[in-house]
């Protein structure tokens, strides 16, 4: 019931996935698809709490009151381009719309609200995360390491950037000034993102092993399929071999029954015919003969018949 819930979300992460994408990249596509549907859920809900913000008369409205809808607008704009197949304009306007009207803009316009102390830092963070998600250190190397040395820099900036717009002296300069305050947040960029890049790379091991093995039982399916169509045809041949067989064994008692029952039933009628004349020596020369002749006869059927199972003895074992 679940899952039937959730086809939509499913439907729209496939987009711009398509079967002859590199695997790694097409699993950031769909990476970048997850993050443009989750962000709008995230700022929608962010809106609903700070609604007051959002239900000010028209002339009290400012600029940076626009900005999450806009980074809204934004991520549907991505999943479009998604869908049509634009997967790397999507990905990197996204990562460069994101920070600039999420934390540079709001900076600007507030002269660096005091909320902006951890709120920059931690957004840069993610935005590193952001990056690890949506592009292939491997097949896109170049905008990559490019995205991590842009936001890499601009964290080790956030103090500068922050006493920069500081015009009405709200944030305190003895923190940014502290050493200890950037460090911290380097400290954690590089924690979270070990954590990210090593968890991305066994996963993405996880994933190969298990497309290896869909192809590898997708091949022993064929395999078997081979075989069990050459192993019908074996049976079919061995069936065919054996009814001939059988016919010819049919045959050959055949043969057997009506080219010795001949002889036999002479060579008996003679031995008793010989019995009854024994007293005659005319009969019994003639009767001898003729058995003779009849014995003869039956021995020769007899040496056919073991020919003819010695030729089909050779046949069947080169058959075979």
């Amino acid at each position: 019931m679940v899952t039937r819930k959730l086809e939509w979300f499913f439907r729209i992460s496939k987009n711009g996935v398509v079967p002859g994408l590199d695997n790694d990249v097409a699993r950031r596509v769909a990476f970048s698809n997850i993050l443009f549907i989750s962000l709008p859920i995230v700022y929608l809900i962010f809106m609903i709490i700070d609604y007051k913000t959002y239900v000010l008369p028209i002339d009290k409205l400012r600029f940076d009151q626009f900005i999450v809808p806009i980074v809204i607008l934004i991520s549907f704009l991505c999943i479009w381009l998604n869908k049509k197949g634009k997967t790397l304009i999507s990905r990197n306007l996204f990562l460069f719309a994101w920070p600039l009207l999420l934390h540079i803009i709001p900076i600007k316009l507030q002269a660096s609200p005091s909320d902006y102390i951890f709120a920059f830092p931690i957004g840069m963070i993610f935005h590193s995360i952001m990056i690890q998600l949506m592009l292939s250190y491997s097949r896109q190397p170049f905008q990559f390491f490019g995205w991590m040395t842009v936001n890499f820099l601009i964290l080790l900036l956030v103090p500068y950037i922050l006493i920069q717009f500081d015009t009405f002296h709200r944030i305190p300069v003895e923190m940014l000034s502290n050493r200890y305050y950037a460090l911290d947040f380097v400290l954690y960029w590089l924690l979270f993102n070990l954590v990210v890049f090593y968890t991305i790379v066994e996963l993405e091991k996880y994933i190969q092993r298990v497309h290896n093995s869909k192809a590898l039982i997708e091949i022993q399916k064929d395999e078997l399929a081979k075989l069990n169509q050459n192993l019908e045809a074996v049976v079919s041949q061995r069936t065919l071999a054996l009814e001939e067989q059988n016919k010819k064994l049919k045959d050959y008692a055949f043969y057997n029954a009506h080219t010795l029952r001949g002889p036999f039933c002479r060579v008996k009628g003679l031995i008793n015919l010989k019995e009854l004349n024994d007293s005659n020596d005319e009969n019994t020369g003639e009767i001898n003969d003729r058995l003779r002749v009849s014995l003869e006869e039956l021995d020769q059927r007899i040496q056919e018949i073991q020919l003819i199972v010695q030729q089909e003895e050779v046949i069947n074992s080169k058959t075979s």
